[in-house]
């Protein structure tokens, strides 16, 4: 008996290891903690546009919290699937949806039940009417219409995650053969973000105007075409961390002077050098500089913060720190919601930061506790047996269900 349940169990790894984080993707608690500073900086950057809080952060690039979350996502899709040797295309595609999809449908339905009708979406025009804006808000495509009444339609948010969708489609063919091939992924992919900001330019296409208006703004910003390079660089950090870093020996005082050096290096990369060299730089540089400026050293953290071997790296680590970057997912597709029901629904602007930040981590636990993680898991786990024979679904359920 325990003989064919071993044997069933081994006939379904395969399908199911696509599914479930990879072991190793489990000691990197340090980079779970850095999503949520990640995100925190995205709703500050929101925060201090939206409500009327006495303080504010100048000229610093908040935004680029998200281009840390690309870089990140390369960086961790690489770690978790380089050691498999098939990658199921269908199978990968549906725990990514699975990742992503049951949280954006979630947002969209409180952002409808939460806000007034009027500040739900834009109100656009013929083929920009809200309700083809939500079809291609669902189906995860909004990113790659260059238009902001598709790009910021719905939950605005939501633009990065349907650029993540795109990066998901041609992971698994960036992953064949990475650590031999890594260069000339990124250089390929930094030579096509190159060729949509000349195009732009030789077109001469307007940095702004109306929602329904091309614009380079919103043909470069969410573009998968542009962000790409992001993603591959994540990608090509993982495998020079592999490569050079993740065997390393070194004391404890080494690795904490290396983790402050590295944080170090981004905090006046940030607060000081980016501001400078984007005011010196010219429109088409900028076109890159602003949505992915810091992807470098973002790439440099995340691969120092990797394992988290230094004093810095043990305090990410802690519990709460790891809960609150598993949550950040969470925190980041509703944050601009609540602060539009502050606004719209019951006109308090003014509301304490004690009382926004509370109600969001609160909403956000709910959404990670009761909606990721339980859709997530009903969804690969219904995928994974759909796609075995009778007898292997069978002892997926056996295998699924115990502790």
């Amino acid at each position: 008996m325990a003989r064919s349940i071993f044997s069933d169990v081994s006939r379904i790894s395969k399908a199911e290891s696509a599914l479930n984080p990879h072991p190793k993707s489990q000691n990197l608690p340090a980079l779970t903690t850095l999503r949520f500073i990640a995100a925190m900086m995205i709703v500050t950057q929101h925060s201090s546009q939206m409500f009327k809080w006495p303080w504010s952060l100048g000229n610093l690039p908040l935004v680029h919290g998200v281009s840390f979350f690309f870089v990140l996502s390369g960086f961790i899709l690489a770690h978790v699937y380089s050691g498999r040797p098939q990658l199921s295309y269908g199978v990968f595609m549906r725990a990514r949806f699975a990742r992503l999809w049951p949280v954006h449908v979630f947002s969209i339905l409180v952002l409808c039940l939460a806000i007034p009708p009027a500040w739900v979406t834009f109100e656009g025009t013929g083929l920009f009417n809200k309700w083809i804006a939500l079809a291609f808000n669902l189906s995860l495509v909004h990113s790659a219409l260059p238009f902001a009444a598709y790009v910021y339609s719905w939950n605005s948010v939501s633009w990065s995650i349907s650029t993540e969708m795109f990066f998901y489609l041609a992971f698994p063919l960036l992953l064949v053969k990475i650590e031999r091939t890594w260069h000339w992924k990124l250089l390929g992919s930094a030579l096509l973000a190159v060729l949509v900001i000349a195009a732009l330019v030789l077109l001469k296409v307007p940095a702004n105007g109306g929602i329904q208006d091309l614009t380079s703004v919103y043909a470069t910003y969410p573009n998968p075409l542009v962000r790409g390079f992001e993603f591959c660089l994540g990608m090509a950090t993982w495998c020079l961390w592999k490569k050079y870093i993740a065997d390393l020996k070194l004391s404890v005082n080494a690795w904490t002077l290396i983790e402050l050096l590295a944080a170090s290096l981004c905090a006046t990369w940030l607060f000081h050098v980016f501001s400078l060299i984007y005011g010196l730089s010219t429109d088409p540089v900028r076109m890159f500089l602003m949505p992915a400026g810091s992807c470098w050293v973002f790439a440099i953290l995340i691969a120092v913060f990797a394992m988290g071997r230094g004093r810095v790296g043990r305090v990410l680590a802690l519990r709460p720190l790891v809960y609150l970057g598993e949550i950040s997912f969470s925190i980041y597709m509703l944050h601009q919601i609540l602060m539009k029901f502050f606004i719209a629904t019951l006109e308090w602007p003014q509301v304490p930061e004690a009382v926004y930040f509370s109600l969001l981590f609160v909403l956000a636990s709910f959404s990670y506790l009761l909606v990721e993680k339980p859709a997530q898991s009903l969804l690969t786990r219904s995928w994974t047996r759909s796609a075995l024979p009778p007898q292997d679904a069978l002892s997926s359920r056996a295998r699924t269900s115990g502790p």
